[in-house]
C-alpha cells in the first residue's frame, strides 16, 4: 500500500466497545489502497492500532473481533482453555481491580501480534496515564503488549500496569483521542473519535454501573471537546455510534453495521484530504 499523497497519521481514540467503529474506518483506508505513516492509540484504539500496525488487514481484524464476541460461551471457554489459563490467574482479588489485563490479552489476542514496537509494520504511539504524576505517558518502544495493557487498564475493572517503575492506567483520562502526540507536525493527521454518548435510553435514576461508566464517558468526551477547542486534526471522523453503551461488546455486529453505514463518507473525506483521485 502507498502512504497517500504526502502521507497521513492516524489517531484512534478510546471508547471501549464503541471503538469497534475504528474497524470500519480502517477498512475504508484499506479500500483506498493507502496506509498511515504512523498510528496513535488510546485504550481500545491502542488495541486495534496494535493489531493494524502488526500487519493485520482491517477485514481480518473484523473477523477476529466478531468471532471473539459473537457468542459469550465461546469467549468464556477461550478464557478457560487457551494456553492452560485459569480464572485463578486471570482474576486477582487481592489487587485494586479484578482482571489482570496482561493475562487477559495474552489469552484472547490473535496470534502474530508483534512482540515489540520495533517489530511493527507501522510506527505506533500508545497513550497511558501515569497514576502518580497524573500525566500523559506515550509509549513507542520496547514490549508492545504491556503498553497496550497499560493504555487499556480501566480502574475498577483492569489492574494497573507497571512499566519502567511507573504505575499506568487507561490513557483516556489524559488523552482519549490522541491526535496531538505525533512528533511530525507537518504530516496531516486523521483522528477518529468515539467518545460521544447518548444517555436518553436510560430512564429514571441510572444504576451504579451506569453511573460509573457514564461518568467516565462524560469525562472522556469533555476532554476531547476541550482539546478540540484549542487545536484540531486535519480531519476528524466521528462514527455514528453514540447510542451504544461503553460495555456493549456483545453488540459488536450492530456497532460495526452502524459505523459501516458511513464508510463511503469516510473514504470521501480521506480522499479529499489527501487529494486522491
Amino acid at each position: 500500500m502507498k502512504p497517500g499523497n504526502g502521507g497521513f497519521q492516524l489517531a484512534l481514540g478510546g471508547g471501549a466497545a464503541k471503538a469497534f467503529a475504528h474497524i470500519s474506518v480502517l477498512e475504508s483506508i484499506d479500500e483506498l489502497g493507502i496506509r498511515p505513516t504512523a498510528i496513535a492509540g488510546t485504550s481500545m484504539g491502542a488495541i486495534l492500532g496494535g493489531f493494524y500496525s502488526s500487519g493485520m488487514p482491517a477485514s481480518e481484524i473484523r473477523r477476529f473481533a466478531v468471532e471473539l464476541f459473537k457468542r459469550r460461551s465461546q469467549l468464556f471457554q477461550k478464557l478457560f482453555l487457551t494456553g492452560g489459563r485459569t480464572w485463578a490467574s486471570l482474576l486477582d482479588f487481592g489487587r485494586p481491580s479484578i482482571i489482570d489485563p496482561l493475562v487477559l490479552f495474552e489469552t484472547v489476542f490473535p496470534a502474530g501480534l508483534a512482540e515489540t514496537f520495533e517489530d511493527l509494520d507501522i510506527p505506533l504511539h500508545v497513550v497511558a496515564t501515569d497514576f502518580h504524576t497524573q500525566s500523559e505517558t506515550v509509549l513507542s518502544s520496547g514490549p508492545l503488549l504491556p503498553a497496550i495493557a497499560a493504555s487499556s487498564a480501566l480502574p475498577m475493572l483492569l489492574t494497573p500496569v507497571v512499566i519502567g517503575g511507573r504505575v499506568l492506567i487507561d490513557g483516556g483520562f489524559v488523552n482519549p483521542t490522541p491526535f496531538d502526540v505525533f512528533a511530525d507536525k507537518e504530516v496531516r493527521t486523521v483522528a477518529v473519535d468515539v467518545t460521544s454518548s447518548d444517555f436518553s435510553t436510560i430512564k429514571g435514576l441510572p444504576s451504579g454501573i451506569e453511573t460509573w461508566l457514564g461518568s467516565i464517558s462524560i469525562t472522556f468526551h469533555s476532554l476531547v471537546a476541550a482539546k478540540l477547542a484549542c487545536s484540531r486534526p486535519d480531519l476528524l471522523i466521528e462514527p455514528p455510534i453514540g447510542h451504544f453503551k461503553t460495555m456493549d461488546f456483545f453488540k459488536i455486529e450492530e456497532i460495526l453495521s452502524a459505523a459501516d453505514a458511513s464508510k463511503e463518507i469516510y473514504k470521501r473525506q480521506v480522499s479529499n484530504l489527501l487529494d486522491i483521485r
